[in-house]
């Protein structure tokens, strides 16, 4: 029987079929996603969990038009929030 021996490249893709998942599920892991949920919707097995986006008003409220007292409430906010951020600040450089 002939003796067969692996190529550096055949060697190379053995090694990236083992390494690259082991390396995704990790990087997946550490970021705090699912990673066979994530293969699963690439895959189309199953849809993947629409993702929680911070500070994202409801879909109904961005597709109404701006008007004047939704643009002022959003002013006043502003100012609030500015007025409480400064409030702090001042707090912690004392």
């Amino acid at each position: 029987m002939p003796r067969t021996r692996l190529t550096g490249f055949s060697r190379l893709i053995i090694f990236l079929i083992i390494a690259l998942p082991i390396v995704y599920v990790g990087a997946a892991l550490y970021n705090g996603e699912d990673p066979v949920r994530n293969v699963k919707g690439w895959l189309g097995i199953q849809d993947p969990e629409p993702r929680e986006e911070m500070n994202v008003p409801p879909s109904s409220a961005r597709e109404a038009p701006a008007t004047f007292e939704s643009v002022q409430e959003l002013r006043d906010e502003n100012e609030r929030l500015r007025q409480e951020l400064a409030r702090c600040q001042g707090i912690s450089e004392s």
